[in-house]
């Protein structure tokens, strides 16, 4: 799913400069997808309907398939695509191919409101009318019961609430192990499929990832815990249990009562996490270590995830479906839609690869705003909503965290403080680890390993 929807920009835009309709292929991943969540745009089946002298059967089935390059060539006048239905999708990044033509540029500004030359700002306008939300139907009894780790109050908001207005995440995961079942879309409860991922549960690589894991969640969420003091403006859910009774000096609350100030404790607001996997075995391995009390500021952690009959990928959308008694795609599109929705995602992927996963690279584009993009600003100081961090292995087996990529500014509309991370090494300002780059500057100390 991620595949196509990272490529989902490059088709919004070429719609865009041209005068098109966007419709959703029925029966593709995306068209599944917004059966269960409300998407902005309609089936083609619908607009069909409507318009039955251009969607004739003879046009969609003869439809040209544009790429980056076709959208390019159309733009530029050497190959003028005139078809009245098209087809687009890509499986890569390629949101930025109409930044060579400066109408498009300008064109995309006057209505997106970003800033000129912010490539990411374009995509997350893109992204934002396509996802709405909420979930289209309320979910049966059985269904919404497989939905655990938090009160029913936060699955309500999540699945009733318009994407805009749904409760965020303070960090969401996602563990890509990428097990041969999974990849070839075979039973998950074979007994060869569950010797791999007890051996990797119980190996070096799955201890040092689940280890890693966790400690960059805990640094992520000492960085944001002014909020926590005003619990109901959030999730409107306070834990008895969220301040150790014997930290010294914890947070209380003035009640006068007949005239005596008395001095009570004030609960704190927990931590609220989503882990998504694809292996069910691994994500409640995990989820039952984060659940553990953990030292947040005197925080317990509440890990969201939903409970499955088993991951399959989506390569064969009719197979998993079979395979998973149709829970898949409801399974699928509630990881994404709930990753979209999180302050910061930690993402892995086995292999040692830098390549981000697509699935969770797309989700983390859809939030935020139309301020400037700038990744090294700090939560809310910008307009991106969600900050994205790999965990990541170099040459010498060193484990180190980096910035989830996304585009840079066109060079003429470029700040000095957009490569900030660059001039700081540049100026001696970060030294050499061996798990990255380690900062030490006043708008960020600590341990908070990154790389180039």
């Amino acid at each position: 799913m991620g595949n196509i929807l990272i490529f989902f920009p490059a088709a919004y835009y070429f719609a865009m400069f041209t005068g098109r309709d966007i419709l959703i292929a029925d029966g593709s991943v995306v068209g599944e997808m917004c059966r269960v969540i409300h998407c902005g745009f309609p089936m083609v089946s619908e607009m069909a309907l409507a318009y039955p002298g251009i969607l004739t059967e003879e046009n969609i089935n003869n439809a040209p398939s544009l790429k980056k390059g076709e959208m390019m060539t159309h733009m530029e006048g050497s190959r003028p695509q005139n078809d009245l239905v098209v087809r687009a999708g890509g499986y890569m990044p390629s949101g930025d191919w109409w930044v060579y033509f400066v109408q498009c540029v300008a064109c995309v500004t006057k209505v997106t409101g970003c800033e000129t030359g912010d490539i990411t700002c374009a995509e997350r306008h893109a992204f934002q009318h396509l996802i709405r939300g909420p979930f289209k139907e309320s979910l049966e009894a059985a269904e919404e019961a497989r939905i655990h780790g938090v009160q029913k109050n936060v699955k309500h908001a999540l699945l009733s609430l318009p994407h805009a207005y749904a409760p965020r995440f303070d960090v969401a995961i996602h563990l890509r192990t990428q097990f041969h079942s999974f990849e070839n879309q075979l039973s998950s409860n074979s007994s060869e499929s569950k010797k791999e991922v007890n051996e990797w549960l119980n190996g070096e690589e799955g201890k040092e990832v689940f280890r890693l894991m966790e400690e960059e969640l805990l640094n992520q969420l000492k960085k944001d815990h002014t909020h926590r003091d005003k619990a109901s403006e959030h999730h409107g859910i306070i834990s008895a249990t969220s301040y150790d009774r014997n930290a010294p000096n914890p947070p209380q609350v003035e009640k006068s009562l007949n005239g005596t100030t008395i001095k009570k404790r004030k609960a704190g607001d927990p931590i609220y996490v989503y882990l998504a996997a694809d292996n069910e075995d691994v994500k409640e391995a995990f989820a039952k270590k984060l659940e553990e009390k953990h030292e947040v500021m005197h925080h317990e952690i509440k890990v969201m995830r939903i409970k499955t009959k088993g991951i399959i990928h989506v390569k064969n959308l009719k197979k998993m479906k079979d395979m998973t008694n149709n829970e898949g795609i409801l399974d699928l599109v509630f990881d994404w839609y709930a990753l979209s929705l999180t302050n910061v995602v930690l993402a892995w992927r086995k292999g040692s690869t830098h390549m981000v996963s697509t699935f969770v690279q797309s989700a983390a584009r859809v939030s935020g705003t139309n301020q400037r993009s700038v990744i090294h600003r700090a939560l809310g100081k910008g307009g991106v909503g969600t900050f994205g961090f790999q965990l990541q292995r170099n040459k010498q087996g060193n484990y180190f965290w980096n910035h989830m990529w996304i585009y840079g500014f066109l060079e003429d509309y470029a700040k000095p403080t957009d490569n900030q991370r660059r001039r700081m090494i540049a100026e001696g300002s970060w030294a050499r680890t061996s798990n990255g780059y380690t900062v030490d500057n006043p708008w960020q100390r600590g341990d908070a390993p990154f790389s180039l």
